[in-house]
Parts: C-alpha cells; sequence; structure tokens
C-alpha cells in the first residue's frame, strides 16, 4: 500500500517564471525533493503543472509514503510540503491551496517492480532460452532425420533431401518478404515441422526395431539358433561393425593368390556394404563398384536391412589389406591378413 500527499494551488500565468527562478516556489518545491530523500518512507515527490499561457495554472505537488505512520510524521515536523507552499502565499490565487491525504489502491512500487521484472526477463532469461530452445530443436531435427534416411532405401532418402531443401527455402523466402508476418504463422510452421519431425522418428524407429527382430539382431543381440554369429564363409554387417567367426572388427585370414568367396549377411537396421582396399592398399573410389578398380566389393554395392550379397576377394601380393564400410567408413572397418 502507498500513502500520498496531494497539494494542489493555483499561480497566476503571469507569476510562472517568477515561481521557477531560484528563491521561487517552484524552485524551492524541487530543492525539497533532496531533503525528502532522507527521511525514512519516503518513495517518490512529483510536481505538475497544467499547460496555461494565460489565466491561472494549476500546480499538484505529489509526495508518496510507504506507510501512513511516515506520512504524518512529514506533515507535523518541519518543513514539509505545505509550509513551502504556504510561505510564498502572496503569488497564490486566493483560496486555491488544498491539501490532500489519500491512499493507494495499486501503489507504484507495484508497477516498478513488474518492470523491473520484465526488464530482467527481456535482458537476461530471454537472450539464454531462446538459444538454448534453437539447439535442442535442431539437434531433434538431426536426429530425427538421420533415423528417418537410415530407414529410406534407395533414391527415397535423395528425392526426401530435395524436397526438404525446397520447402527450407520456400519457408525462408517467405518470410524474407513478409518481415511483418503474424507472429501465429511462424507458430504454426514450428508446431507442423514438430509434429512431422516426430511422426517420422516414431516411425523410424519402430521399423529399426521390426528389423532388428526379424533378423534376430535387435539390439546387437546374436540371431536365433546355437547362439553364436554365423562362422566359416559369412561375414555379418551390424549397426555398426563387421563381425567373422564370432570377432568384431576381425582379422580375416587369406591365402595370396586364391580366390576366396564370402556370404554378406546383413543383420542391422541400415544399409552397408564391404569394401575392400585396392592394391597399393589405398581406396580408390569414395564409394566401391562390383567388377571396379578396387581389389574387391560387396555385390550388390548397397546391402538393405535383412539383405544377403556376397563378395570375392583375390589378392596375389601377401601382406595386411583394409576394408570398411563405404557408408560407415569411420566405425566400421576390419583387415584381410594374406599369407
Amino acid at each position: 500500500m502507498e500513502y500520498i500527499q496531494t497539494i494542489l494551488f493555483q499561480i497566476p500565468a503571469s507569476q510562472i517564471d517568477q515561481a521557477s527562478q531560484p528563491g521561487g516556489l517552484l524552485a524551492d518545491l524541487d530543492a525539497h525533493r533532496e531533503y525528502l530523500k532522507g527521511l525514512p518512507g519516503f518513495q517518490d515527490i512529483r510536481i505538475t503543472r497544467s499547460i496555461n499561457n494565460e489565466g491561472n495554472v494549476l500546480v499538484v505537488v505529489d509526495t508518496r509514503w510507504s506507510d501512513d505512520a511516515s506520512l504524518v510524521r512529514y506533515e507535523t515536523s518541519e518543513p514539509n510540503a505545505a509550509l513551502i507552499v504556504r510561505g510564498h502565499e502572496s503569488i497564490l490565487v486566493r483560496d486555491s491551496l488544498q491539501v490532500l491525504d489519500m491512499e493507494a489502491l495499486r501503489t507504484e512500487s507495484s508497477f516498478r517492480h513488474a518492470e523491473a521484472s520484465a526488464h530482467a526477463r527481456d535482458r537476461v532469461i530471454l537472450p539464454v532460452a531462446i538459444p538454448l530452445g534453437v539447439l535442442a530443436f535442431a539437434l531433434l531435427v538431426i536426429y530425427g532425420l538421420s533415423r528417418v534416411y537410415l530407414e529410406i532405401q534407395g533414391d527415397g532418402a535423395v528425392a526426401l533431401a530435395a524436397a526438404l531443401t525446397i520447402f527450407v527455402l520456400l519457408v525462408a523466402a517467405y518470410f524474407a518478404f513478409n518481415p511483418r508476418a503474424a507472429g501465429w504463422q511462424f507458430g504454426a510452421l514450428v508446431a507442423v515441422l514438430a509434429i512431422a519431425l516426430a511422426g517420422g522418428t516414431t516411425w523410424a524407429l519402430v521399423e529399426e526395431d521390426d528389423h532388428g527382430e526379424e533378423n534376430g539382431h535387435a539390439n546387437g543381440e546374436p540371431p536365433p539358433g546355437n547362439g553364436e554369429p554365423p562362422a566359416g564363409d559369412t561375414i555379418v554387417l551390424g549397426d555398426n561393425y563387421f563381425e567373422f567367426d564370432g570377432e568384431r572388427d576381425p582379422d580375416i585370414p587369406l591365402t595370396a593368390g586364391e580366390e576366396v568367396t564370402f556370404v554378406v549377411e546383413n543383420a542391422g537396421a541400415a544399409s552397408h556394404n564391404m569394401h575392400v582396399n585396392g592394391t597399393d592398399n589405398e581406396y580408390e573410389e569414395s564409394l566401391c563398384e562390383t567388377g571396379g578398380p578396387s581389389t574387391a566389393c560387396s555385390d550388390p554395392e548397397q546391402i538393405t536391412a535383412g539383405q544377403t550379397g556376397e563378395i570375392t576377394i583375390m589378392i596375389d601380393e601377401a601382406g595386411t589389406y583394409n576394408f570398411r564400410c563405404d557408408f560407415h567408413p569411420v566405425e566400421m572397418i576390419g583387415t584381410l591378413t594374406v599369407e
């Protein structure tokens, strides 16, 4: 709650300049502000006047206090605003002086507190929350799209990427040419994107689980049977590893000059292949091609989830040769030891 002393009086327009000069009434009231700042319970003082070039000028002096005791203490002591006005009674319009004590129903301090809170939100919370929100949304987009792309085979992934690119360009162009677009349009766009992304990610995760269960490799578990991975002439492609004869990232022994054919089984949820480096132990193509310059490439060159292919390898010179999955060249690697 706030308590206010309001003093109203009138001054002839011809006396305003005199009242504003040093030693004048208005100048004395303004100087009184410094004294008030040292009093307990004091909140503010406001001096306002009507704009009249002729006739009488109405002046209003408000002093604001945090409690009624402070106001009473001020009114009954010297100096105070009412006594300062009465000290210049010679320039006042006769019988125009009024002194009123009032109680504010909604205090100015509450307005200042609300403004301070809004200012703190605008200066601190929003600059932090907005970048974090954008970062979180971007990470969700990256994760969701990565899962969707892993489940889309063949040219479907290329078509989706092209469609997304065109969509982004169209949206960017719309907002660039409509800088004052309504906020609800931007919110609706974000909501639609979030729903589409959530739906696509859910679909991809369900498909991934289904593929894992069909191939007996859900969550990296071995296929059904005797509990051991395929051995002998089968190379397993997992997410994201090679496995041969129960060994991951295997070192497969070969005999120089002998042609060997392996079954290549994709037991993962993503597309993989097997690409053996060239005779100079370097990968000569970014993606292997069956019958190309590489020492060996799986057939087909892209083995989708649940699909089985084969790879035929013949290396004449002894040594160690690397192989990899072209789609996951960092995670999926192995070696061939030719003797």
